[in-house]
Protein backbone atom coordinates (compact mmCIF):
# COMPACT_ATOMS: atom_id res chain seq x y z
CA UNK A 1 0.00 0.00 0.00
CA UNK A 2 2.98 2.37 1.15
CA UNK A 3 4.39 1.69 -1.98
CA UNK A 4 2.27 2.26 -3.91
CA UNK A 5 0.97 5.47 -3.13
CA UNK A 6 4.98 6.65 -3.24
CA UNK A 7 4.74 5.16 -6.94
CA UNK A 8 1.70 7.46 -7.76
CA UNK A 9 2.66 10.52 -5.91
CA UNK A 10 6.24 10.37 -7.90
CA UNK A 11 4.10 10.28 -11.00
CA UNK A 12 1.98 13.07 -9.75
CA UNK A 13 4.75 15.09 -9.18
CA UNK A 14 6.88 14.47 -12.35
CA UNK A 15 3.68 15.33 -14.58
CA UNK A 16 3.35 18.43 -12.29
CA UNK A 17 7.55 18.99 -12.83
CA UNK A 18 6.82 19.20 -16.78
CA UNK A 19 4.27 21.60 -16.66
CA UNK A 20 6.17 23.73 -14.05
CA UNK A 21 9.68 23.45 -16.47
CA UNK A 22 7.81 24.60 -19.55
CA UNK A 23 6.13 27.40 -17.70
CA UNK A 24 9.66 28.71 -16.27
CA UNK A 25 11.06 27.71 -19.80
CA UNK A 26 8.55 30.13 -21.30
CA UNK A 27 9.96 33.24 -18.66
CA UNK A 28 7.81 33.69 -15.96
CA UNK A 29 9.54 34.07 -13.29
CA UNK A 30 9.83 37.79 -11.80
CA UNK A 31 12.78 38.57 -9.68
CA UNK A 32 12.19 41.53 -7.10
CA UNK A 33 13.08 44.70 -8.91
CA UNK A 34 11.96 46.86 -5.85
CA UNK A 35 14.90 45.97 -3.10
CA UNK A 36 16.94 49.21 -2.17
CA UNK A 37 20.52 49.41 -4.14
CA UNK A 38 23.29 48.48 -2.06
CA UNK A 39 24.53 52.29 -1.42
CA UNK A 40 21.23 53.60 -0.04
CA UNK A 41 20.53 50.17 2.10
CA UNK A 42 20.66 51.07 5.55
CA UNK A 43 23.17 49.28 7.46
CA UNK A 44 20.99 49.66 11.16
CA UNK A 45 17.39 49.99 10.55
CA UNK A 46 15.71 52.32 13.14
CA UNK A 47 12.53 51.71 15.25
CA UNK A 48 12.54 47.81 13.18
CA UNK A 49 11.62 44.51 15.37
CA UNK A 50 14.75 42.77 16.43
CA UNK A 51 15.53 39.84 14.58
CA UNK A 52 17.45 37.04 17.10
CA UNK A 53 19.15 34.62 14.67
CA UNK A 54 19.52 31.29 15.68
CA UNK A 55 22.87 30.01 16.18
CA UNK A 56 25.26 27.22 17.35
CA UNK A 57 28.29 27.72 18.97
CA UNK A 58 31.49 25.84 19.95
CA UNK A 59 35.09 25.67 20.94
CA UNK A 60 37.00 28.12 21.91
CA UNK A 61 39.45 31.01 20.03
CA UNK A 62 39.29 33.62 17.42
CA UNK A 63 35.69 33.37 15.94
CA UNK A 64 34.54 31.90 12.63
CA UNK A 65 30.91 32.47 11.72
CA UNK A 66 29.80 30.34 9.27
CA UNK A 67 26.71 31.59 7.00
CA UNK A 68 24.48 28.34 4.94
CA UNK A 69 22.88 28.50 1.61
CA UNK A 70 19.31 28.95 0.08
CA UNK A 71 17.83 26.33 1.75
CA UNK A 72 20.10 24.99 4.12
CA UNK A 73 20.74 25.65 7.94
CA UNK A 74 23.44 25.14 10.10
CA UNK A 75 23.12 21.71 9.39
CA UNK A 76 25.11 22.07 6.09
CA UNK A 77 28.03 22.65 8.55
CA UNK A 78 27.82 19.47 9.98
CA UNK A 79 31.27 17.61 8.83
CA UNK A 80 33.32 21.07 9.62
CA UNK A 81 31.87 22.71 12.62
CA UNK A 82 33.18 20.07 14.99
CA UNK A 83 36.76 19.60 13.69
CA UNK A 84 37.49 23.81 13.18
CA UNK A 85 35.96 24.36 16.59
CA UNK A 86 39.07 22.68 18.49
CA UNK A 87 41.22 25.45 17.29
CA UNK A 88 38.38 28.41 16.79
CA UNK A 89 35.06 29.43 18.60
CA UNK A 90 32.75 28.45 15.60
CA UNK A 91 29.48 30.64 15.43
CA UNK A 92 26.89 28.52 12.85
CA UNK A 93 23.96 30.88 11.78
CA UNK A 94 20.09 29.99 10.33
CA UNK A 95 19.77 33.16 8.15
CA UNK A 96 16.48 34.77 8.28
CA UNK A 97 14.09 32.75 6.90
CA UNK A 98 15.86 29.22 7.06
CA UNK A 99 16.26 26.67 9.72
CA UNK A 100 15.24 28.19 12.97
CA UNK A 101 15.60 31.46 12.87
CA UNK A 102 12.49 33.53 12.55
CA UNK A 103 10.55 34.02 9.24
CA UNK A 104 8.33 37.10 10.13
CA UNK A 105 5.90 37.68 7.21
CA UNK A 106 7.39 40.90 5.93
CA UNK A 107 9.37 41.58 2.13
CA UNK A 108 12.70 41.77 3.68
CA UNK A 109 14.74 39.20 2.51
CA UNK A 110 17.54 40.56 0.23
CA UNK A 111 20.91 39.59 0.20
CA UNK A 112 21.40 43.15 1.32
CA UNK A 113 18.69 42.51 4.57
CA UNK A 114 20.63 39.23 5.34
CA UNK A 115 23.69 41.38 4.94
CA UNK A 116 22.67 43.92 7.05
CA UNK A 117 21.51 41.41 10.07
CA UNK A 118 25.14 39.48 9.97
CA UNK A 119 26.97 42.74 10.26
CA UNK A 120 24.79 43.72 13.39
CA UNK A 121 25.18 40.47 14.95
CA UNK A 122 29.38 40.80 14.73
CA UNK A 123 28.66 44.32 16.13
CA UNK A 124 26.45 43.44 19.25
CA UNK A 125 28.15 40.42 19.93
CA UNK A 126 31.38 42.08 19.98
CA UNK A 127 32.85 39.90 17.97
CA UNK A 128 36.74 40.55 16.94
CA UNK A 129 39.13 39.12 14.53
CA UNK A 130 36.16 37.54 12.98
CA UNK A 131 36.70 35.35 9.61
CA UNK A 132 33.52 34.97 7.60
CA UNK A 133 32.70 32.13 5.93
CA UNK A 134 29.80 32.01 3.45
CA UNK A 135 28.29 29.61 1.12
CA UNK A 136 26.25 29.75 -2.09
CA UNK A 137 23.53 32.67 -1.00
CA UNK A 138 25.48 32.76 2.00
CA UNK A 139 28.52 33.52 -0.04
CA UNK A 140 26.88 36.11 -1.49
CA UNK A 141 25.76 37.94 1.88
CA UNK A 142 29.20 37.28 3.39
CA UNK A 143 31.25 39.63 0.61
CA UNK A 144 28.26 42.44 1.38
CA UNK A 145 28.82 42.18 4.67
CA UNK A 146 32.34 42.32 4.50
CA UNK A 147 31.78 45.91 2.63
CA UNK A 148 29.49 46.87 5.05
CA UNK A 149 32.04 45.72 8.29
CA UNK A 150 34.82 48.12 6.16
CA UNK A 151 32.96 50.90 6.17
CA UNK A 152 31.54 50.97 9.74
CA UNK A 153 33.57 48.39 11.47
CA UNK A 154 36.84 48.02 9.84
CA UNK A 155 38.94 46.30 12.61
CA UNK A 156 36.42 43.66 13.47
CA UNK A 157 36.99 40.95 10.71
CA UNK A 158 39.94 38.95 10.05
CA UNK A 159 39.10 36.88 7.21
CA UNK A 160 36.65 35.54 4.62
CA UNK A 161 35.97 32.31 3.14
CA UNK A 162 33.61 32.36 -0.07
CA UNK A 163 32.50 28.85 -1.06
CA UNK A 164 30.59 28.83 -4.29
CA UNK A 165 29.13 32.04 -4.16
CA UNK A 166 26.84 34.03 -5.89
CA UNK A 167 28.33 37.12 -6.46
CA UNK A 168 27.85 38.62 -10.44
CA UNK A 169 24.37 38.79 -12.35
CA UNK A 170 23.70 35.09 -13.58
CA UNK A 171 20.81 32.83 -15.07
CA UNK A 172 19.41 31.58 -11.91
CA UNK A 173 19.16 27.67 -11.46
CA UNK A 174 15.52 26.64 -12.17
CA UNK A 175 14.32 26.09 -8.87
CA UNK A 176 14.87 29.96 -7.86
CA UNK A 177 13.18 30.63 -10.98
CA UNK A 178 10.31 28.35 -9.97
CA UNK A 179 9.85 29.86 -6.68
CA UNK A 180 10.53 33.02 -8.34
CA UNK A 181 7.09 32.31 -10.72
CA UNK A 182 3.92 34.57 -9.68
CA UNK A 183 0.85 31.70 -8.50
CA UNK A 184 3.12 28.84 -9.71
CA UNK A 185 5.69 29.31 -7.31
CA UNK A 186 4.26 29.85 -3.88
CA UNK A 187 1.55 26.87 -5.43
CA UNK A 188 4.18 24.05 -6.17
CA UNK A 189 6.20 25.36 -2.92
CA UNK A 190 3.12 24.05 -1.25
CA UNK A 191 1.71 21.65 -3.52
CA UNK A 192 4.55 19.50 -3.59
CA UNK A 193 6.31 17.32 -0.63
CA UNK A 194 9.03 19.30 0.77
CA UNK A 195 11.07 16.10 0.75
CA UNK A 196 10.58 15.75 -3.46
CA UNK A 197 11.49 19.49 -3.88
CA UNK A 198 14.43 19.18 -1.34
CA UNK A 199 15.73 15.78 -3.18
CA UNK A 200 15.32 17.17 -6.72
CA UNK A 201 17.10 20.27 -6.28
CA UNK A 202 20.21 17.93 -4.26
CA UNK A 203 20.60 15.93 -7.30
CA UNK A 204 21.53 18.97 -9.02
CA UNK A 205 24.03 20.49 -6.17
CA UNK A 206 25.78 17.60 -5.63
CA UNK A 207 28.18 16.28 -8.03
CA UNK A 208 26.78 13.89 -10.62
CA UNK A 209 29.05 11.09 -8.91
CA UNK A 210 27.65 12.02 -5.42
CA UNK A 211 24.72 10.67 -3.44
CA UNK A 212 22.28 12.80 -1.92
CA UNK A 213 22.02 11.85 1.76
CA UNK A 214 18.67 11.08 2.90
CA UNK A 215 19.74 12.95 6.42
CA UNK A 216 20.15 16.20 4.61
CA UNK A 217 17.27 15.74 2.78
CA UNK A 218 15.05 15.76 6.31
CA UNK A 219 16.66 18.43 7.73
CA UNK A 220 15.91 21.22 4.65
CA UNK A 221 12.14 20.31 4.45
CA UNK A 222 11.23 20.82 7.31
CA UNK A 223 10.87 24.44 7.19
CA UNK A 224 9.16 23.90 4.15
CA UNK A 225 6.80 21.93 6.41
CA UNK A 226 5.19 25.68 7.49
CA UNK A 227 3.64 28.68 5.93
CA UNK A 228 6.29 31.30 7.68
CA UNK A 229 9.09 29.19 5.88
CA UNK A 230 7.48 28.95 2.20
CA UNK A 231 7.27 32.52 2.72
CA UNK A 232 10.90 33.31 3.38
CA UNK A 233 12.03 30.66 0.54
CA UNK A 234 9.38 32.08 -2.60
CA UNK A 235 10.55 35.44 -1.07
CA UNK A 236 14.27 34.84 -1.09
CA UNK A 237 14.19 33.45 -4.47
CA UNK A 238 12.87 36.51 -5.66
CA UNK A 239 14.88 39.14 -4.14
CA UNK A 240 18.26 36.29 -4.40
CA UNK A 241 19.60 39.09 -7.22
CA UNK A 242 19.99 42.80 -6.53
CA UNK A 243 18.73 45.08 -9.74
CA UNK A 244 22.12 46.77 -8.77
CA UNK A 245 24.23 43.62 -8.93
CA UNK A 246 26.46 44.33 -11.41
CA UNK A 247 27.31 48.15 -9.29
CA UNK A 248 27.97 46.06 -5.97
CA UNK A 249 30.95 44.10 -7.97
CA UNK A 250 32.68 47.11 -9.02
CA UNK A 251 33.59 47.11 -5.53
CA UNK A 252 34.98 44.07 -4.74
CA UNK A 253 38.13 45.40 -5.57
CA UNK A 254 37.81 47.71 -2.60
CA UNK A 255 37.90 44.79 -0.27
CA UNK A 256 41.08 44.75 2.18
CA UNK A 257 40.20 41.52 4.02
CA UNK A 258 42.19 38.26 3.47
CA UNK A 259 40.28 36.56 1.26
CA UNK A 260 39.83 32.12 0.55
CA UNK A 261 37.85 31.07 -2.76
CA UNK A 262 36.97 27.56 -2.47
CA UNK A 263 34.97 26.21 -5.70
CA UNK A 264 33.74 22.49 -6.95
CA UNK A 265 34.46 22.36 -10.46
CA UNK A 266 31.27 20.49 -11.41
CA UNK A 267 29.05 23.14 -9.64
CA UNK A 268 26.17 22.87 -11.94
CA UNK A 269 24.39 26.41 -9.63
CA UNK A 270 27.11 29.37 -9.78
CA UNK A 271 29.89 27.94 -12.10
CA UNK A 272 33.54 27.94 -11.12
CA UNK A 273 33.71 30.94 -13.53
CA UNK A 274 32.25 33.14 -11.06
CA UNK A 275 35.17 32.26 -8.78
CA UNK A 276 37.81 32.70 -11.08
CA UNK A 277 36.26 36.04 -11.44
CA UNK A 278 36.13 36.92 -7.91
CA UNK A 279 40.15 35.51 -7.56
CA UNK A 280 40.93 38.54 -10.02
CA UNK A 281 38.63 40.55 -8.48
CA UNK A 282 39.52 40.66 -4.77
CA UNK A 283 43.27 41.59 -4.10
CA UNK A 284 45.35 39.08 -2.93
CA UNK A 285 42.85 36.46 -2.78
CA UNK A 286 43.70 32.42 -2.95
CA UNK A 287 41.75 30.08 -5.06
CA UNK A 288 41.43 26.41 -4.32
CA UNK A 289 39.14 24.57 -6.82
CA UNK A 290 38.09 20.94 -5.89
CA UNK A 291 37.91 18.94 -8.84
CA UNK A 292 35.16 16.20 -7.60
CA UNK A 293 32.73 18.36 -5.90
CA UNK A 294 29.19 20.01 -7.11
CA UNK A 295 27.94 23.38 -5.02
CA UNK A 296 28.14 22.27 -1.69
CA UNK A 297 31.89 20.98 -0.69
CA UNK A 298 30.95 21.32 2.85
CA UNK A 299 29.02 18.16 2.61
CA UNK A 300 30.67 16.58 -0.73
CA UNK A 301 33.76 16.71 -0.13
CA UNK A 302 34.38 18.09 3.65
CA UNK A 303 37.73 15.83 4.02
CA UNK A 304 39.32 18.31 1.26
CA UNK A 305 37.70 21.58 2.47
CA UNK A 306 38.22 20.99 5.79
CA UNK A 307 42.66 21.48 5.65
CA UNK A 308 42.02 24.10 2.87
CA UNK A 309 39.81 25.89 5.97
CA UNK A 310 41.84 25.08 8.33
CA UNK A 311 45.45 26.72 6.54
CA UNK A 312 43.58 29.41 6.41
CA UNK A 313 42.69 30.12 9.81
CA UNK A 314 45.89 29.93 10.66
CA UNK A 315 47.67 32.25 8.15
CA UNK A 316 44.93 34.03 6.56
CA UNK A 317 47.23 36.78 5.35
CA UNK A 318 49.34 34.33 3.13
CA UNK A 319 48.51 35.19 -0.83
CA UNK A 320 49.13 33.38 -3.46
Amino acid sequence: MRSGFILAATRWFMTMFGGIVLAINSGCAVLDKSTPAWRDYPVTLKGEPRIDLHVEASGSGKPVLLIHGFGNSVYVWRHLAPALAQQNRVIAIDLKGFGDSPKPDDERYSVYEQARLIRDYVVDNDLKEVTIVGHSLGGGIALVASLYLQQSAPDRQRGLVLIDGIAYPQQMPMFIRLLATPVLGPLAVRLIPPEIQIREVMKLVYAENSAVPEDAVKAYAKVLKTPEGRHAAVTSARQIQPPDLEDLSLQYPSLRVPTLIVWGRQDRIVPVSVGERLHQAIPGSRLFVIEDSGHSPAEERPQVLLPVVESFLRNPEKTD
